[in-house]
């Protein structure tokens, strides 16, 4: 969902009066692309830099959010005082005032640049135009022709090469006169500012050009004056609409259009906006299970050609059971003759009445007689397996011409209906494994949840052992500050607590071995004889501020030597 110019001077008519004087109480980054202002009762203001889906919108945050230091400290408690499109582009700015404690306000402007993958949400310094944080950092390395960051001038995206609307003349649209019809609305797109393809058709169908090829200069004058007046007072409706574009996909439009009927209107561009929006996220969604389910169908495929070809490779090895079976029998009846450990042997044919030479390949590690009888059973298998060989050709061909016609069905689809009613028959065919549903108790775990790895020492202690370093910050930062903290002496390793669940007695000496042990085990120093273990209590382990995950400073400590290894775990018990 790419917002054109025009649509976007509609929104900004449309949310100034909503936003204008407006406290930020809060702001907050979600899934590092969109950023949210909370407006009050106004509610949550949307700046999205999302690659397909930029835009600025009301919507509704989800749970999940993340906190912004420069956003924190120059817009939070702060107010919106005004919001600007920018002609004929696609940006808006968000001018925000914040005072500090002192009377000083400080005036920033929010640049939300809704420009396709390039799309970033830029806060910038009205008085110096120095950057102050952007969602999106970019290093000069990076793109030489504007850098992004924090103390870096703020400079616009470069301006395309195209002609201003108020500038407009017949000369310019000269191209038009050797333009395709298909192609006039698109080369309109990419000549003049602030056109988008939708806007474009609609400009083309007001002057009668759609079919008709504008031959003379007073013509292409009469169009230069219908684009400029076109500009000066867009025809936009009353809310917001949803138009199909030539590319199959829905697209927001606050035009009141002649050229084409809309799919819906809406009685906000904000409600447009948030539903095409949505039905996008839907789309993806729908367009990732189905490229998941090609490629399961993809895997199936392959695994049948391969079951094909080696059914193919039986069949042709079934068809020598008699050649098989004469090899067997002229070993046996030259088995004195037949040497040990040789790779192959010369007969005559018994069974020829010419008495030729046969060559017989052999096993050098097997005896004539177990060479014979290999043949022979070989023969005996090939003779048996040749009308079950074809019964499973036949079946295996069936099912790669089923596995095709599913592929090509699949990529025609074009609703969730259609891919849910596939699936079940996927399922029903048994060309695909059905999807388990997940109980509620094994639901997927949050990101912020610990999982360590449970033990029990003899005497009926808990020890949690962490997985990674992310997760030993969080299980250290989470234990009670009477629980035993063990780690290795110098060297990398998980850290282990032990666990004392508000027993009044402390551990005895045999328990902290244990759990020494286990702390050795889950480390670099496993596979020592001996290694050196501190303990001390939680209470005395402090994690140093820039630390990396992981890191962590010890106090009043005692050290253990001990051999590594591992307890019984606690689901084991």
């Amino acid at each position: 969902m790419n917002l054109s110019p025009l649509t976007l001077r509609r929104l900004c008519d449309e949310l100034r009066p909503q936003i204008d004087h407006r406290l930020i109480r809060d702001v907050f980054l979600v899934d590092q692309r969109d950023l949210y202002l909370n407006l009050g009762d106004a509610g949550h203001l949307l700046l999205s830099a999302h690659p397909n889906r930029s835009c600025v919108v009301f919507a509704q945050p989800p749970a999940r959010r993340t906190r912004l230091p420069w956003a924190d400290r120059y817009l939070r408690g702060g107010g919106i005082i005004g919001i600007e499109h920018i002609a004929h582009e696609r940006i808006v700015h968000l001018v925000a005032r914040k005072r500090d404690r002192i009377g000083t306000s400080t005036d920033c402007r929010l640049v939300v640049e809704l420009i396709g993958r390039y799309a970033n949400v830029i806060l910038v310094h009205s008085a110096t135009d120095k950057i102050l944080g952007s969602l999106r950092s970019i290093r000069s390395r990076q793109n030489r022709v504007r850098a992004i960051y924090p103390g870096k001038t703020y400079q616009p995206p470069p301006a395309l090469a195209r002609i201003p609307p108020e500038i407009l003349t017949a000369q310019s649209l000269a191209f038009l006169t050797d333009c395709p019809e298909d192609a006039r609305a698109n080369a309109l797109t990419q000549h003049i500012a602030g056109l988008d393809p939708v806007s474009a058709r609609e400009l083309l169908h007001l002057a009668g050009l759609m079919e008709k090829r504008p031959r003379s200069p007073d013509a292409l004058a009469a169009f230069a004056q219908t684009i400029r007046a076109f500009f000066q007072k867009p025809p936009f409706c009353d809310g917001g609409t949803r138009v199909g574009d030539n590319d199959n996909r829905s697209v927001v439009c606050a035009l009141s259009l002649r050229h084409t009927q809309p799919e819906q209107t809406y009685p906000t561009l904000s409600r447009a906006i948030a539903d095409v929006a949505a039905r996008e996220v839907r789309a993806e969604a729908r367009k990732g299970q189905q490229k998941n389910l090609e490629k399961d169908l993809r895997n199936r495929l392959t695994t049948t050609e391969r079951k094909i070809a080696r059914i193919r490779a039986d069949i042709a090895d079934a068809g020598r059971a008699d050649q098989y079976k004469k090899m067997g029998n002229l070993l046996m009846c030259h088995l004195a003759q037949i040497p040990l450990h040789v790779e192959s042997i010369t007969l005559p044919d018994l069974f020829d009445p010419a008495n030729a030479d046969v060559v017989i390949p052999l096993n050098p590690r097997r005896t004539p007689s177990e060479n014979a009888s290999d043949y022979l059973k070989r023969a005996r298998k090939a003779r048996k397996g040749a009308p079950i060989l074809g019964k499973r050709l036949e079946v295996a061909q069936q099912e790669k011409d089923d596995l095709q016609r599913y592929i090509d069905h699949l990529c025609a689809i074009q609703s969730e209906d259609e891919l849910d009613a596939m699936r079940r028959e996927l399922e029903a065919v048994r060309l695909i494994k059905k999807q388990k549903k997940r109980s509620p108790s094994k639901s997927k775990r949050q990101p912020g949840d610990i999982h360590p790895r449970r033990y029990r020492t003899r005497d009926g202690w808990r020890v949690l052992v962490g997985r990674n370093n992310a997760e030993n910050d969080r299980l250290t930062k989470s234990s009670a500050r009477d629980d035993i903290f063990l780690h290795v002496h110098g060297c990398p390793g998980s850290h282990v607590i032990l666990k004392r669940d508000g027993r009044a007695d402390r551990p005895s000496r045999k328990t902290l071995k244990e759990a020494a042990a286990l702390a050795a085990y889950w480390s670099k120093a496993r596979g020592a004889k001996s290694v050196p273990v501190n303990h001390t209590e939680v209470r005395y382990v402090q994690k140093p501020r820039g630390a990396r995950p992981g890191l962590v400073t010890i106090r009043n400590e005692k050290t253990l030597m001990v051999a590594p290894r591992e307890l019984t775990r606690e689901d084991a018990i």
